[in-house]
């Protein structure tokens, strides 16, 4: 095997090993640097344009965050709010009392008296998710419809209309829709 320059010119005693480690970490270091990349020169009104940018980014990244953080507070506080007003549902609960959730009609079992206050709007609905409805007292729903609207279903009590020529008929309290 053939012996490197520098060790040659170590044997030779024409170098001596310090000078030796010198060009090592010399050699080393020029590997490190990139091949003299010019870095650009901005002016100042492009260094502020840049700081600007940067700050209403942050501003904007900000509100967000602040935005997603009131969100989840206000679910967290109408899930509270269900959880303490919840008027459960007995296992004698047969009568199948129909609504409608978004574009969907969907059903639970309550009973006789639930049906007639669910009808009358004495009592309300609370949709959190798909598949989870709860019966919530009138002033439960006010509290939760301030902060998560869209899962409060209430009865709409019935405006009787003028013209209404059967007006005068009650609709039968068997009739399921």
């Amino acid at each position: 095997m053939a012996i490197s320059l520098q060790d040659q010119l170590l044997k030779a005693g024409l170098a001596s090993k310090k000078q030796a480690n010198k060009v090592k970490a010399e050699k080393r270091k020029s590997k490190k640097k990139p091949a003299s990349a010019e870095v650009p020169v901005l002016s100042q009104e492009e260094l502020q344009a840049a700081r600007d940018a940067k700050k209403s980014r942050d501003q904007q990244l900000n509100l967000d965050r602040e935005a997603e953080r009131a969100k989840r507070a206000a679910e967290a506080e109408a899930t509270q709010i269900i959880q303490q007003f919840e008027i459960k549902r007995t296992k004698d609960a047969a009568i199948r009392y129909n609504y409608t959730y978004g574009s969907k009609i969907k059903s639970i079992y309550v009973t006789q008296e639930q049906q007639t206050m669910l009808s009358k709007g004495t009592l309300a609905l609370a949709v959190p998710e798909e598949d989870q409805t709860y019966i919530i007292p009138p002033d439960a729903a006010e509290k939760i419809a301030v902060r998560k609207p869209e899962w409060v279903i209430q009865a709409v009590k019935e405006q009787i209309d003028d013209d209404d020529p059967y007006a005068a008929y009650q609709i039968p309290d068997d009739l399921m829709w």
